[in-house]
């Protein structure tokens, strides 16, 4: 303390602050700072860029299952069960390729539920095989599969809508004046949800 007293009595604070200045401490300090703004804003362009190209993915999914699940509905009406079993259409997951690069970009939770998709497709065919062990019906697993078809783009939907809303990213079809909440694949979702509820619950001696 009496070093400093003594040093600002000599020299005075104005002539201190010119000194630090000279010293080239304040300039490394301006330098970090803008360093880090720049690699901060560069990170954040990365990142809405990357969310720009998942949504646009993640949008093509939600319709290509819409659109097979559609397909599948439209051939099964036009079949008898009894007779035409063995010709019985399948509803078929759409294709959806994701970049590890795009997904370090958007932050973990939302990678994470990209790349957990595959893992919990592979879950739903161990539920498909338990139903199609469990029915005597040989049409109803595939009908449980265009029903996890059209839950897997519901969940499409609803992570392109969280990234839409992160980086405001404008809504679904509005160029086209098409406002969709995909409904009918929501009610799939929900159905998906109640059927694996239901399938999780003990066996009691009244379902023997």
């Amino acid at each position: 303390m009496e070093v400093v007293q003594a040093t600002t009595a000599v020299l005075g604070w104005g002539d201190i602050v010119k000194i630090v200045l000279a010293s080239g401490v304040v300039a490394a300090l301006i330098g970090v700072a803008k360093d880090w703004f720049f690699r901060s804003r560069e990170q954040k362009q990365e990142a809405r860029f990357a969310a720009v190209g998942l949504v646009a993915k993640l949008d093509l999914y939600v319709l290509h299952s819409r659109r097979n699940l559609w397909l599948y509905r439209d051939a099964a009406d036009q079949l008898i069960p009894e007779r035409d079993y063995q010709q019985w259409p399948v509803c078929a997951y759409p294709d959806m390729d994701i970049s590890d690069e795009s997904l370090k970009h958007i932050g973990t939770e939302h990678a994470s539920s990209l790349a957990w998709i595959s893992t919990e497709k592979a879950l739903a065919s161990q539920h498909l095989s338990a139903i199609e062990e469990s029915s005597f019906n040989p049409i109803d697993v595939h009908g449980h599969k265009a029903e996890i078809v059209g839950y897997f783009g519901y969940e499409a939907y609803l992570l392109a809508k969280k990234l839409r809303e992160e980086f405001t990213l404008p809504p679904f079809g509005q160029r086209w004046g098409v406002d969709d909440n995909f409904s009918d694949l929501e009610l799939a979702w929900h159905r998906t949800k109640r059927a694996v509820a239901k399938r999780a619950q003990p066996i009691t001696a009244d379902d023997l």
